[in-house]
């Protein structure tokens, strides 16, 4: 997994400069969230399908047809511009979507409806995508986000097109799974092996955390800091 900075790292951080990182940022006051409920996809006969909104990044997805689950995608990933679909479609610039398959070709699932997430365009947006993770004997695996960025999705894609995920989900500091614990400042997202041996793909959407900010007491020791350097040089001076 990527690491991210370590526990002792980041309180040094804060004991040497009296810095804070910003709360959790809650992704639906970003500029231009918007909440997106799909028409019925249709897959193609090999399974594929897909959607898109251009000018805005995709922030998360969900399945929401009654009777469709994750477990029943061998592929459910974010893309972005340049991606090339199975089904002959090219995103364009500033084209961010959700690409899916389903685990019988199409044939177990002919229609389904996503619920996407989308913000306008924001500075360090990133879709990180793993090497191929072969999974533990318990059927986890994941991959983090770079250090200091904020995860608001994810996803996968089994080498296999007959896996599945058991499960798929964000992952946060102190979150412990199988051979691996995630640290404090660590998000990620761990995607479940569904119970046939294959290895994956885990992709982690994220974005540049918030600017830190200092804390009132902070400040006000800073002010009172520049308060007497300021006092001291009038004295030098006089």
């Amino acid at each position: 997994m990527n690491l991210k900075i370590s526990a002792l790292s980041a309180a040094a951080l804060v004991m040497a400069t009296g810095i804070v990182q910003a709360a959790p940022v809650d992704i639906t006051t970003l500029a231009g969230y918007e909440v997106v409920t799909t028409s019925t996809l249709n897959f193609s006969d090999t399974g594929w399908a897909g959607w898109s909104k251009p000018g805005k990044v995709v922030l998360g997805a969900k399945i929401i047809s009654v009777g469709d689950s994750v477990s029943d995608f061998s592929v459910f990933k974010p893309v972005g511009p340049g991606t090339v679909t199975p089904f002959g479609y090219t995103y364009g610039a500033n084209e961010y979507g959700f690409l899916f398959r389903d685990v019988g070709n199409g044939a177990s699932n002919p229609g389904v409806q996503i619920e996407l997430y989308f913000a306008d365009l924001m500075a360090g947006y990133t879709i990180t995508t793993s090497s191929s993770l072969n999974y533990s004997a318990t059927g986890w695996g994941g991959w983090s986000a770079p250090s200091g960025d904020v995860v608001s999705g994810g996803g996968f894609a089994f080498s296999n097109t007959g896996a599945s995920a058991g499960s798929s989900q964000f992952a946060d500091g102190g979150s412990s799974w199988p051979h691996y614990a995630f640290g404090a400042n660590e998000q990620g997202w761990v995607v479940q092996n569904g119970g046939i041996s294959s290895s994956a793909n885990v992709y982690v959407i994220s974005f540049d955390a918030p600017a830190s900010v200092p804390e009132p007491a902070t400040l006000a020791l800073l002010g009172l800091g520049l308060g007497g350097i300021a006092m001291s040089r009038r004295r030098k001076a006089s």
